[in-house]
């Protein structure tokens, strides 16, 4: 057990113990003898290890290994001129066989057909709108603005496109050109009832496109109505605007019912008006 520093002059008990083997006995009252004085010093607080290593390595002449300092890195060597280089290539290549080069060059095969198959097309299209142009052929109406077609509540918009496809024969037609609104209204009338009275199906009326009217094509907008919101709308399955080779925007297809259209069937279907179905 080490001594003890204290800041200030104290009596302590030292206890002092013998051990034997197997055995621990432990003095419990020491005698005054034991008692000892101690006393603090500023200096013995502080802990000097290497206090005296500068003396030991005097008297013993003990010398330390000394670092030696890095060695200066290699100059960079000096760059080659273009010249050399060159000479250093050719010496490196000396053993190297060139390849046989065709200084007319080649596309491959794919980009060569599908290079091709571009100019066909291009020209495919040019040819067809070269056909549009002289004779209508290629002309889609379905897709142009002055396509209508409606359908009667419950019925499907695929019957409208069936009808402008063709797949209904035209079994009656009338020509409403030349004719004033009211001539018109009484000559189709006529008609539509006509077909219904014979059982005919699909038949075909011609107004025209009414490229001549300020506004908007009167005979075609009057045919449209009466199919759509006078009484005959209860007839009516289907219209849609003709193809082409039946006079296109100008004339309209008519899907007619065999029996009148009536409440109860309306109630059943569940629908509107022919009207709020249309595409004008």
């Amino acid at each position: 057990m080490g001594d003890v520093a204290l800041k200030s002059p104290i009596m302590i008990h030292m206890l002092y113990a013998k051990a034997g083997p197997g055995s621990l006995s432990i003095a419990r009252e020491p005698s005054s003898k034991n008692l000892i004085a101690m006393t603090y010093s500023p200096d013995e607080e502080k802990f000097r290890p290497f206090k005296e290593l500068d003396r030991l390595l005097k008297h013993k002449k003990i010398a330390l290994k000394s670092t030696p300092p890095p060695r200066p890195s290699a100059a960079a060597a000096p760059a080659q001129s273009p010249q050399q280089e060159a000479k250093l290539f050719k010496e490196a290549m000396a053993d190297v066989t060139p390849l046989a080069f065709d200084r007319h060059w080649q596309w491959p095969k794919q980009r060569r057909a599908y290079a091709s198959l571009q100019n066909d097309e291009a020209q495919q299209t040019v040819e067809a709108l070269n056909r549009l142009i002289e004779n209508g052929q290629g002309f889609i109406v379905a897709d142009t603005a002055e396509y209508m077609e409606a359908t009667a509540p419950g019925v499907a918009s695929e019957i409208a496109r069936q009808l402008h496809s063709g797949r209904y024969s035209v079994q009656d037609h009338v020509d409403l050109h030349g004719l004033t609104a009211d001539q018109a209204d009484k000559v189709f009338h006529a008609f539509i009832k006509k077909a219904i009275s014979e059982g005919k199906r699909a038949v075909l009326v011609i107004h025209g496109r009414g490229l001549t009217s300020p506004c908007q094509p009167v005979l075609k907008h009057k045919v449209y109505l009466w199919l759509t919101r006078g009484p005959l709308r209860k007839h009516v399955i289907a219209l849609t605007s003709a193809r082409s080779c039946d006079g296109g925007a100008g004339a309209t297809y008519v899907l007619l019912r065999q029996r009148q259209w009536t409440k109860r069937m309306r109630k059943s279907a569940c629908g509107k008006s022919i009207g709020p179905q249309d595409k004008p």
